[in-house]
């Protein structure tokens, strides 16, 4: 039986083949008569290019603390992200995020003016650097536009006549100039319109100008762009574009490395500024308590006749060196610790960056402040391309201030462990000058003195170095990301495609008449099936 039904239907699609067959002068007519969009394809179809650049992100490294004398210090503060010298990681998947940003490519659009779009008259074709007329407008104020307007310009000998509607409310206007530039005042904007060349009018023409936000701009060329990494182990990223403007391709890429660059500098130099202001307002109150301290120990030592201390002292233990260095080492990053929670606790600073107070590794991923910072700055991103009634910015406060809360309890962990190794060092320290019955109280009381201008001094000594570490950093003005290369154009075209055309030809050959055939039978069938019921 299934035999049977097999041999059926062989049989029944050997009939249709073979039906087909006789048709093949039909088949034949819609194969020559496919060249026809196949060499109009290939003909009007613009030539279109493939860019390529490559950069490399660049890791930002710091310098510690370990060699001003906080010893031991510095690793215990490195441990709860306050301090301690590390190479800044670079994590490609936010860089990639940040090059193909609407903030970033809208910059890019904004200085190469692809927002403004210029065609002649029933044409397809945009014009780049070719156009006879050129529409520009405040740079600020471009960014700031909600919707587009559209431009039809005529120009001849006498007259320039310009009619515009667009904008929120599709307001129309039109306006007549004798000569160009001229300020077109329409919808609360002001465009200046301008001949690209000498202003010479050799015959009467006609122009459509459009012109777009430049982030939408950026959305419809978000498209156009990709960015991705070379290899999981490398810094390298790769950018990639299409165009059928090989001038306009290369600057595309050129101007959005650029763009990059500059951003990331901008960004580093306002935290650098940051920084320095925190630090300068830090040395200043460390130098008035280390006056007064030196003061103190000024009058002391005439009140009680000391003039040769650094013999009365010799008796000290190699012991109680070591302790001494410890309790100064721990009292340091004790008052390090109070200045990062005096300055995290000022609402002023709710929303700003914490600085880096000795180095780079606070602001690493993972610890409670680099968390924070990461999100303060992707805050402040939001604000910038929207308000403050965003949803998306009013989540990212609340995130904010949640991290705040994390910072809060890290700081407060980090005093509890110095005050309690502060304690059993102070413990030992009281054990050993018991022991030392022959210590006058005058000399001990000095002590206490001594080591307050000792903490005072390697506090002033770490913030001088971290100032004059961030004034070099400002300095030296590298750039966030390598070229390494520049935007060039790829050998071969990718369109059009001989391919496509060849594809479109075999499609057409056999599901026109395909479908001819098909719809002939089904109409017949429909006819007798009609003719039989009547």
């Amino acid at each position: 039986m299934e035999t049977e039904i097999k041999d059926n239907e062989t049989i029944g699609l050997k009939t249709i083949v073979v039906r087909y067959m006789r048709r093949w002068k039909l088949f034949l007519a819609v194969f020559i008569l496919s060249f026809i969009p196949a060499v109009l394809y290939l003909v009007f179809y613009p030539r279109t290019y493939a860019f390529m650049a490559r950069i490399q992100v660049q890791e930002d490294s710091g310098v510690g603390p370990a060699g001003f004398g906080l010893g031991e210090a510095a690793g215990i503060m490195k441990s709860f992200g306050i301090g301690g010298g590390s190479m800044g990681a670079v994590n490609i998947e936010d860089e990639i995020s940040i090059l193909s940003s609407n903030r970033i490519l809208s910059r890019m659009i904004l200085e190469l003016g692809l927002n403004v779009e210029y065609t002649r008259p029933y044409s397809f074709y945009k014009m780049y650097r070719d156009a006879p007329l050129k529409l520009t407008m405040d740079s600020a104020a471009m960014m700031r536009m909600d919707d587009r307007y559209d431009f039809t310009v005529s120009v001849s000998k006498r007259k320039i006549a310009v009619k515009v509607k667009g904008g929120l409310e599709k307001k129309k206007a039109k306006f007549v100039y004798t000569s160009l530039p001229a300020l077109i005042a329409f919808d609360g904007h002001t465009f200046t319109l301008d001949f690209d060349n000498d202003g010479s009018i050799d015959r009467d023409f006609k122009l459509n100008i459009r012109c777009m936000p430049p982030r939408w701009t950026a959305e419809n060329f978000a498209d156009e762009f990709m960015i991705e990494e070379v290899s999981k182990s490398s810094n390298v990223i790769e950018l990639s574009c299409t165009d059928h403007v090989s001038e306009r391709g290369k600057a595309m890429l050129d101007v959005l490395m650029r763009k990059y660059n500059e951003d990331a500098s901008a960004f580093k130099r306002t935290a650098d500024h940051q920084l320095i202001r925190f630090v300068d307002g830090r040395i200043e109150g460390v130098m008035s308590e280390l006056r007064d301290v030196e003061r103190r120990i000024e009058t002391y030592k005439e009140k009680n006749q000391m003039t040769l201390l650094e013999s009365d002292v010799l008796f000290y233990t190699e012991q109680m060196k070591e302790l001494q260095i410890k309790i100064i080492e721990l009292e340091a990053e004790s008052r390090l610790i109070r200045m990062m929670d005096e300055y995290v606790k000022d609402p002023a600073n709710n929303y700003n960056v914490l600085p880096s107070l000795l180095s780079v590794a606070e602001g690493e991923k993972g610890s409670a402040i680099g968390l924070y910072n990461e999100a303060v700055l992707e805050r402040d991103r939001l604000l910038k391309n929207s308000n403050e009634t965003n949803p998306a910015f009013k989540s990212m406060s609340a995130q904010v201030d949640k991290l705040r809360n994390g910072v809060f309890l890290m700081i407060e962990n980090a005093e509890k462990t110095c005050r309690g190794t502060l304690l059993d060092l102070k413990a030992k320290e009281k054990s050993l000058l018991d022991r030392m019955k022959s210590v006058p109280a005058q000399e001990r009381e000095y002590i206490d003195y001594k080591r307050q201008q000792e903490i005072l001094q390697g506090v002033y000594i770490v913030l001088l170095q971290k100032r004059e570490e961030t004034v070099i950093s400002l300095g030296q003005e590298k750039d966030h990301a390598r070229i390494i290369d520049p935007a060039y154009m790829l050998k071969k075209p990718i369109g059009p495609k001989k391919l496509y055309a060849a594809i479109g030809i075999l499609a057409l050959t056999l599901l026109i008449p395909i479908g001819i055939l098909f719809a002939k039978d089904i109409l017949k069938s429909i006819m007798e099936e009609y003719k039989r019921t009547e």
